[in-house]
């Protein structure tokens, strides 16, 4: 099986006008005013102070489609990727490919439409930082109106992985290739392919013994903790590129354990389904703490 068959690469290109900037002669100004080395300090301002709340919604736009559909490690991440290269290619099941595409252009939706309501109102944007800035304000550091819908950009780049690039051990395929150049492009993609599988894994486990500890232990644990576990039970088998029957019989017991839990409040409430949730998960847990080797 080839990976590309399984798997996509996805690098999010996010492009925005900044609405704050580093002012040198403001800089040196303070500085001489107070007799300090202006090495010392560091001075910016809003471009945009009295309209900064439309700027600040389309930070939270671009965070949440970095965190929601491109990172599924970290806080708050519930996104349909893992880190490739580490350089902004993320690695995408094309199993997954479908929701993340829909989860991608509803945020890329409300992004447009923020970028569309600070074009139509850049004259009164511009005039009313003239105002509050007073003598600080300069009008080079301001696109004309007709720039900056420019600065502003949303899309990702989708990527095909090589064609060499298998998924479980094969016969060579390629007449005239020869063998130790096989072994070592096999290698290479497959330890690609393991940590995929192994941070995947390793989320799931994570978020797992967090939220089981919460419940056998009778503690508080917020929506978000049943959400994230969820969501990553939901998109775990994607990740079992090599078919390892071991997560999939993970992926079979914790889908059974959450389809009959509709939220966190379910846990809150019912202590049959928290019983069977906990022993489910200690279950997939058990598994997974001793899966050996290459996974």
């Amino acid at each position: 099986m080839l990976l590309n068959e399984k798997a996509i690469l996805v690098s999010p290109i996010i492009k925005k006008w900044n609405p704050r900037k580093v002012d040198k002669a403001l800089r040196d100004a303070v500085a001489s005013e107070y007799g300090v080395d202006s090495k010392m300090l560091s001075t910016s301002k809003k471009l945009v102070a009295l309209n900064e709340g439309v700027f600040k919604r389309i930070e939270t736009v671009d965070k949440k489609i970095r965190n929601h559909c491109f990172y599924s490690i970290g806080q708050g991440c519930t996104g349909f990727c893992v880190p490739y290269d580490y350089k902004g290619k993320h690695l995408l099941p094309t199993e997954l490919e479908g929701a993340f595409k829909a989860r991608f252009n509803e945020y890329k939706d409300e992004r447009e439409r923020l970028v569309k309501q600070v074009v139509d109102s850049w004259d009164d944007i511009v005039e009313g930082a003239k105002e509050e800035l007073k003598d600080l304000f300069d009008a080079e550091d301001y696109p004309t109106k007709e720039e900056i819908a420019s600065k502003y950009e949303c899309r990702y780049v989708s990527e095909t992985l090589p064609t060499q690039a298998y998924v479980s051990d094969i016969e060579d395929p390629r007449h005239g290739v020869s063998e130790s150049d096989v072994v070592e492009v096999q290698s290479r993609t497959k330890s690609d392919v393991e940590l995929a599988t192994e941070t995947a894994t390793r989320n799931i486990s994570v978020l797992l013994t967090h939220l089981t500890d919460c419940l056998k232990n009778d503690k508080t644990f917020r929506d978000n903790s049943f959400d994230k576990v969820k969501n990553a039970i939901v998109t775990f088998s994607a990740w079992n590129f090599n078919n390892n029957p071991e997560l999939a019989e993970v992926s079979n017991i914790l889908t059974d354990a959450v389809s009959s839990i509709d939220n966190a409040d379910v846990l809150r409430k019912d202590s049959t389904k928290v019983d069977e949730f906990v022993e489910a998960s200690d279950k997939a847990s058990d598994i997974l703490n001793n899966l050996d080797g290459v996974i």
